[in-house]
């Protein structure tokens, strides 16, 4: 087997188990001690892996990129329902603030031929899909652009945030707990979505329903701060009920 084979299959099986040994490494790809600290110190320097005394652990970035990339591929069909109903919901005129997502991705690409709206996004992907549009008028959030996910964060668009107002706001959760609401990754995210939540007259969330009864790091709002919640018929009857409970309407999208 070639190095960069080696590496390869290295990365593979730090994605299955997160972290290993130096000495479970040598004896799962028999080679020796000296080639395998080799591979690993190649490996740390394409920023992939980090080294520990005696062993390795996959990179907090690689871990949560593999998170993103599959949160972007999955529920494909969910998502475009979800997004379909989103649509109407964006009228003439208006002013919107897109969050970064799958979800409001898809709401994007629907949005391509509208006329005569303002959208706000901190998704680089979403940008790039209506920056064609002449009637679109497109803001982009700026801040720290988060790397291999497509998107800014930080104080910058915090602050920028804060100095707009909008007719609406489509946010999509990395996870909801229906007890202790909408989840995502990290402080700075956090900041930026609650930024958006007040710039806005109305507040929609997209969410399908793979995300419900996950948790993320960072709550960042409660079910009763948003007008609707668009979801896939895969949410169960005792989740609804427990959203709804709280003041939160729930539209199945199909």
């Amino acid at each position: 087997m070639f190095a960069e084979e080696r590496r390869e299959q290295i990365l593979l099986y730090l994605k299955k188990h997160k972290r290993a040994e130096v000495k479970e490494l040598i004896e799962e790809f028999q080679v020796t001690g000296a080639t395998l600290r080799a591979d690993l110190r190649a490996m740390e320097e394409e920023g992939s892996i980090v080294r520990t005394h005696g062993g390795a652990l996959l990179k907090e970035d690689v871990l949560q990129k593999e998170d993103f990339l599959s949160l972007r591929r999955g529920h494909e069909e969910e998502k475009k329902a979800i997004a379909r109903i989103a649509r109407a919901y964006v009228k003439e005129g208006d002013a919107v603030i897109l969050d970064s997502g799958s979800t409001t991705l898809e709401l994007a690409l629907l949005l391509k031929d509208a006329k005569n709206i303002k959208v706000i996004t901190n998704d680089l992907q979403i940008a790039l899909e209506l920056q064609e549009n002449p009637w679109i008028e497109l803001y982009i959030v700026g801040g720290k652009v988060r790397n291999n996910f497509r998107l800014t964060q930080g104080a910058i668009g915090t602050d920028f945030l804060k100095s707009i107002a909008v007719n609406k706001v489509f946010l999509s959760p990395n996870a909801l707990s229906v007890f202790e609401g909408a989840t995502t990754s990290n402080e700075e995210m956090k900041e930026l979505k609650r930024a958006m939540m007040k710039a806005a007259g109305e507040i929609y969330m997209l969410c399908d329903s793979s995300k419900i009864g996950q948790r993320a790091f960072c709550k960042f709002a409660r079910l009763s701060e948003f007008k609707l919640m668009l979801t896939d018929s895969g949410i169960s009857k005792l989740d609804k009920t427990a959203i709804e409970e709280q003041g939160l309407e729930v539209k199945i999208c199909k």
